[in-house]
């Protein structure tokens, strides 16, 4: 790739399996695809289906290059970026896109159609969304003990800070239903 070519643009989830590939490096298709199924955050990649094309696609596009595993009669590749994919990488890394900074919380809209619910049913509603994402919590620190990625330390706090976020936005709305079938 010359200086004056523009890098290859690459949507989210593009971007987040060929990070994966560039920090795991070299890794086979099946690796990356069960890193993502392991994953406790909720991601696009985590059907096998998505990830080999998406790999070959990848290896098309000249973004990573694979070798054959030594004596494999599967005829199994390892992945590492090349160059013109650590600058796809880079490019991804560096922009900032308006879906990032607020994704889409199908929580927050399910509760824009609580009229279709009781009052007691919104109140147990919002006590199961609590439990659902305490279990969720609890696998997130399970992965986060085990993993040994550098800067996890970051992507932990991120992910912990949303889910508290979450669960006291559900503590507002729990207290508000609590509060207004008090005033009925």
């Amino acid at each position: 790739m010359t200086a004056q070519e523009t890098p290859q643009t690459l949507t989210d989830h593009e971007g987040s399996l060929l990070s994966l590939v560039h920090r795991l490096q070299p890794i086979t298709a099946y690796k990356v695809a069960k890193f993502y199924q392991e994953s406790p955050v909720a991601s696009v990649n985590k059907s096998m289906g998505q990830v080999y094309p998406m790999i070959n696609r990848f290896s098309k596009e000249g973004l990573i290059e694979g070798r054959p595993v030594e004596d494999d009669a599967r005829g199994t590749e390892v992945w590492r970026t090349t160059d013109k994919g650590e600058v796809a990488l880079k490019a991804w890394l560096r922009e900032f896109k308006p879906a990032q900074l607020i994704p889409h919380d199908t929580l927050g809209t399910k509760v824009l159609s609580f009229g279709l619910l009781t009052h007691q049913e919104r109140i147990d509603w919002v006590l199961e969304a609590k439990a659902e994402l305490e279990k969720k919590q609890a696998e997130l620190e399970d992965y986060n003990e085990k993993s040994d990625q550098p800067f996890q330390a970051y992507a932990h706090d991120n992910a912990t800070g949303i889910l508290r976020a979450r669960m006291d936005w559900l503590d507002r709305v729990l207290f508000d239903l609590v509060k207004s079938s008090a005033g009925s």
